[in-house]
């Protein structure tokens, strides 16, 4: 090849010219392509599931198992729909509708279990989950007052499983934990901070994400709107009958914290201004990444998504983190999602206010960095060895020319 190359090129002046234009040529497909590798092409709208089309998801879970999600959907026509869908086998089992059983309005959250159960709360001391098609709730006693319910994690040591309940006291917010249905009694000091999430960190130990409003005036913002800020704190509770217990809150500039989602060891905790890694030995870092949800995918890699518009979207993994440009900006104003299979799902509104379904496939990106470095070897040898051959070539010319 690369002599047919130097007979071309040492051909009249003619040929020579017709080289330069070919390789000039070859420059520009090669700066597209290895351009085109800079973006991440892996993500797209997608047309959602009959169950929720042209309906704006609410809320949802996707199961551990393949194919099987929970949404809570709304409409302004028929309200709010509850409903597990398994795509598998076409089955759709309802928990609320409009027609039926009309408490979808009345669920104050969602979320999905280690063991795939889906639980979720429409009145107080009362939390309801959904597993293999089954409704099954349990009704916390009410000997230590009445509360409701805004959040629940899980933790399993050995062969006991300790949940833990995020609970509205009136106008502030606690935790309880639960002993079968004997709830504790509420955690007595909260620091002024309204908690929002509850997660699971070790034995015995938990964290909770909020918002702490400090008094008018107090860390120097102006006395009519005082400053909120993101807080996280650290809850002692073992499983027993003892209350828990708060052990320090630590809080951040400014923004707020909304997900948490498990790397390995880690836990990433989403912000809107930034984020944070939270150690497997407690130590906190601050990630200079703003996100409006953050979620773990099958392959452990935790991806913090960005608002509409964010031509950016950042992944977390093995403590580095790494940004991958879009080729289009986010098209979908958040306001659930979930991971499941192949997938990351983001569901919420267009800019027009439409119910929209914005998808990552993980396998993509590995494909595509892979054929960067590909294109980019390739562009680099064949380029090196064009010029070269040119070079030689312009300095034997005018070796003879000068003879």
């Amino acid at each position: 090849m690369a002599e047919g190359w130097r007979k071309f090129l040492e051909e009249e002046s003619e040929h020579q010219w017709r080289a330069i234009g070919v390789f000039f040529v070859f420059v520009l497909i090669g700066a597209f392509a290895v351009d085109a590798t800079e973006h991440f092409v892996g993500d797209r709208l997608v047309s959602p599931t009959e169950a929720y089309q042209g309906k704006l998801v609410v809320d949802i879970e996707y199961a551990p198992v393949q194919n099987e999600y929970t949404a809570l959907v709304y409409t302004p026509v028929s309200g709010y729909e509850l409903f597990t869908e398994n795509l598998a086998t076409g089955s759709t089992t309802v928990a609320f509708s409009p027609d039926t059983l009309d408490l979808g309005d009345s669920v104050t959250f969602m979320r999905c279990m280690p063991d795939g159960e889906v639980v979720f709360s429409t009145a107080p001391n009362t939390l309801t989950g959904l597993k293999d098609g089954l409704m099954v709730t349990y009704e916390y006693t009410d000997e230590f007052g009445e509360f409701g319910i805004l959040d629940v994690a899980e933790h399993t040591v050995g062969a006991s499983t300790h949940r833990m309940l995020l609970t509205q006291e009136g106008g502030a917010t606690s935790l309880r934990g639960t002993v079968s249905l004997m709830p504790t009694p509420s955690m007595s000091v909260s620091s002024g901070v309204q908690w929002q999430h509850v997660e699971a960190f070790d034995d015995g130990i938990w964290i909770v994400l909020g918002t702490h409003i400090s008094t008018a005036g107090a860390d120097g913002s102006s006395p009519a709107t005082p400053q909120a800020r993101p807080a996280l704190g650290w809850v002692l509770w073992d499983g027993s009958n003892a209350t828990p217990t708060l052990r320090n809150v630590q809080l951040f500039g400014e923004g707020s914290f909304h997900s948490v989602a498990r790397q390995g060891s880690e836990l990433v905790v989403g912000g809107t201004v930034e984020s944070l890694v939270i150690r497997a030995d407690g130590d906190v870092e601050s990630l200079k990444v703003a996100s409006v949800h953050a979620l773990t995918d099958r392959d452990g890699t935790v991806w913090l998504i960005g608002d509409i518009g964010a031509t950016t979207v950042t992944t977390y993994r093995d403590g580095g983190l790494e940004t991958h440009l879009l080729v289009h900006p986010v098209p979908v104003e958040f306001q659930s999602a979930g991971a499941q299979g192949d997938f990351v799902h983001v569901h919420g509104m267009n800019a027009m206010g439409q119910p929209v379904q914005w998808s990552i496939d993980i396998t993509a990106n590995g494909s595509i960095e892979s054929g960067r470095g590909f294109l980019n070897l390739m562009f680099l040898c064949v380029g090196g060895v064009v010029m070269a051959m040119m070079l030689r070539y312009s300095v034997q010319q005018l070796l003879q020319s000068e003879h």
